[in-house]
């Protein structure tokens, strides 16, 4: 069986121990840790990269929509 968990630092804890313990109940595992750049994930999908890059081209040519308080209701 394989898995891979997606998570932060902050959220590691003795019941994810626990969890991976249950699960693999028995077996010898190895753990691998790899550091995510969070613009990697963002640009893993096309769709995503595609509206991050349309994103930073209205910011870059100053396409910026201005809304009120009120217009946004908050």
């Amino acid at each position: 069986m394989e898995a891979v968990f997606h998570t932060s630092t902050n959220e590691l804890d003795f019941s994810f121990l626990e969890f991976l313990k249950t699960q693999f109940k028995n077996a010898k595992i190895d753990i691998f840790v790899k550091e995510i750049d969070e613009t990697d994930y963002l640009n893993s999908s096309i769709e995503n990269k595609n509206r991050l890059e349309s994103a930073i081209e209205k910011v870059n040519e100053r396409k910026f929509i201005n809304k009120t308080i009120d217009e946004l209701g908050l």
